[in-house]
């Protein structure tokens, strides 16, 4: 039995021992490099070029490595590494199996790559035009070549295969470590570099069977940006295609909580189209949904989202441009900034996203569906929807920026809102119940947030159910110059809430300012009527009533009794102040100008008794 045990370890043996002696009698060095070089040539066009060692092993594993590696690019423009202008390896180790080498077949066991530098022209030295400096007429053709060309481009796609080897590829491990890749603009300068920190994949090849990945991508600056990648790939070169089995990517350095994406999918690489399904995790947001990017179609990215919470503040950017954006915020949203109207013109989406809970500063909306639609600078929010302060809001808008002179416009109702919960979500001083609605209909042209509000123009009708303003008496406030007029005190304890029985008021939006134009306001023994006008940017108010009294007001005051003097006349009212001050302190009584009033009924009313009496005595002459 020992004796059959001995024989396949001896042939073991010997068979490593001829590895030893023939491979490097087989493969000769200079060779090698020559086949290397030849291959290389044949199928791209580049020239490759060892200045290093060139090392042949057969133990601890068959194969070559080549130090200090130089691709130049090929003279051919047409040839599929036109953009590339330089590549350079450290080193490269290729490991190759022996059995298949000793029947005169060539397969890679492993492909190890350090310290690569490439450089890629970007952009084929086309610059993006600025469309800020383009007339309309020059802005309507470029939205036409972008059509015509992406019709010539879908065309044209497939008859040509993208991803193209000339031999099987099967390679068991490839490890690259310390990659720097430098996207060149067509001056030569450096726009931005790209460090492969580490690339582990697993059976490689390009039949469709699993390629297992994990990657570490670093994007220096002064905000460094990583992103580590792992998961399954599987690559299919006959029908062109990448299969995302599972990729988790988590990216941090870009906001400040870490952003975490899982996608799996296909990519069409002839079609330079991808259908993936996304789930996304960002701090508390939570996200899923499909996407589909196609290059040569219309829209070129459609969506479907869904997400438990959307809230601007975890977009927030991390690291130094974040500290000073934050310490200079007065700047950072000021309002005045030119719409980004380069980035919305290239634009072309498809988007309907749900989400539960839409954080806009201190208002939330609950519930929010809204469907989008992007193309050529014209964005369109063809609906939205959703439960804002206990009130239902749908509205609609277009913000119409593929001219030069930008516009918006918007419509829609919110029913019922529950006007405590706005001012508590305000902070405001003014405490009031109850319920509004809102109805409008906005038009706006501008090139910045501030101009775009300044220049709002158009209806919004107000009215509200059941309204109680809290800590503001109308009606002491009222009385106090009534029982001055009749010259008596009030002794009676007045309610501290002024409760309306209607509210109401037609608003009309021009330059900058919310003119309300009727003000109609009733509570128990006053009717208030009046204009106002609210400031948008300034956020400052003023308004001018009028009060006409009736008796009723005695109900709560003997003092307060109405007399036919106040009866004739409208007491006039004036407010004024901002959002953020004291609402005790917004109103008060004209008090000169209702002794004024009165003086001059007094004097009317005198003079009417006068004729009455001169009258009387020429009547009784004539008798």
């Amino acid at each position: 039995m020992s004796r059959v045990l001995l024989i396949p370890l001896v042939l073991l043996l010997l068979l490593l021992l001829g590895a030893v002696l023939v491979v490097p009698a087989l493969l000769n060095q200079d060779r090698v490099l020559k086949m290397a070089a030849a291959a290389v040539h044949e199928h791209t066009g580049a020239t490759l070029t060892v200045h290093g060692d060139a090392k042949l092993s057969v133990l601890p594993a068959l194969g070559i490595t080549l130090s200090d590696v130089a691709i130049a690019p090929p003279e051919n423009s047409q040839s599929d590494l036109r953009d590339l202008r330089d590549l350079q390896v450290g080193t490269l180790k290729l490991g190759v199996r022996f059995l298949p080498l000793l029947q005169r077949r060539f397969e890679i066991d492993t492909i190890v790559l350090d310290k690569v530098r490439v450089s890629i022209e970007s952009g084929s030295g086309q610059s993006k035009p600025d469309t800020g400096a383009l007339s309309d007429e020059d802005l309507d053709a470029l939205y036409a070549i972008r059509r015509k060309r992406m019709a010539t481009s879908a065309e044209a796609t497939g008859t040509e295969a993208v991803l193209r080897m000339p031999l099987a590829l099967h390679v068991k491990k490839l490890t690259i470590t310390d990659a720097r890749l430098e996207l060149l603009d067509a001056g030569g300068a450096v726009p931005k570099v790209i460090e492969l920190v580490r690339l582990d994949a697993s059976d490689l090849s390009l039949d469709g069977a699993p390629i297992a990945i994990d990657l570490a991508l670093r994007v220096p600056g002064k905000q460094v940006i990583d992103v580590a990648v792992k998961g399954a790939i599987r690559i299919d070169q006959q029908h062109q295609s990448v299969t995302l089995e599972q990729l988790d990517i988590t990216a941090t350095g870009v906001l400040a909580n870490a952003l975490q994406l899982r996608t799996n999918g296909v990519v069409d690489l002839n079609r330079q189209s991808a259908d993936l399904q996304l789930a996304l995790t960002l701090g508390a947001t939570r996200g899923n949904g499909t996407l589909r990017y196609a290059s040569f179609e219309s829209p070129q990215i459609d969506s479907v989202l869904q997400f438990n919470l959307l809230d601007p503040a975890l977009l927030a950017l991390a690291g130094p441009d974040a500290v000073a954006l934050a310490g200079n915020e007065s700047t950072a949203v000021s309002g005045d900034q030119s719409l980004p109207l380069d980035a919305l013109r290239a634009i072309d989406a498809h988007t309907v996203v749900t989400i539960e809970q839409a954080r806009f500063g201190a208002h939330t909306v609950n519930n929010m569906q809204a469907k989008l639609l992007a193309l050529d600078g014209l964005i369109q929010v063809t609906a939205l929807s959703g439960d804002l302060h206990g009130g239902k809001l749908k509205a609609s808008g277009t913000l119409n920026g593929k001219h030069n002179a930008v516009t918006l416009e918007t419509s829609g109702s919110l029913n019922r809102l529950d006007i405590a919960t706005v001012l508590s979500a305000t902070e405001s001083k003014l405490a009031a119940t109850g319920n509004a609605t809102l109805n409008w209909e906005l038009h706006s042209q501008g090139n910045s947030e501030n101009a775009l509000t300044a220049a709002l123009h158009g209806p919004i009708k107000f009215t509200t159910e059941e309204v109680v303003v809290k800590d503001v008496g109308v009606e002491q406030l009222l009385c106090q110059t009534v029982a001055l007029s009749n010259r008596e005190q009030l002794t009676a304890t007045f309610p501290v809430d002024t409760r309306f029985t209607t509210l109401a008021a037609d608003i009309q939006v021009a330059a900058g300012k919310a003119t309300l134009t009727p003000l109609r306001a009733e509570l128990s023994g006053v009717a208030l009527s009046g204009s106002g006008n609210y400031d948008l940017l300034s956020k400052n108010f003023d308004a001018a009533l009028k009060a006409r009294l009736s008796p009723e007001l005695e109900q709560l005051d003997h003092a307060c009794r109405i007399s036919k003097r106040l009866l004739a006349i409208d007491l006039p009212i004036n407010c004024s102040g901002s959002v953020g001050t004291e609402p005790a302190q917004w109103c008060r009584v004209d008090a000169t100008k209702i002794v004024q009033d009165l003086t001059v009924n007094e004097g009317l009313e005198k003079l009417e008794k006068k004729a009455s009496r001169f009258l009387d005595k020429l009547l009784n002459k004539g008798d």
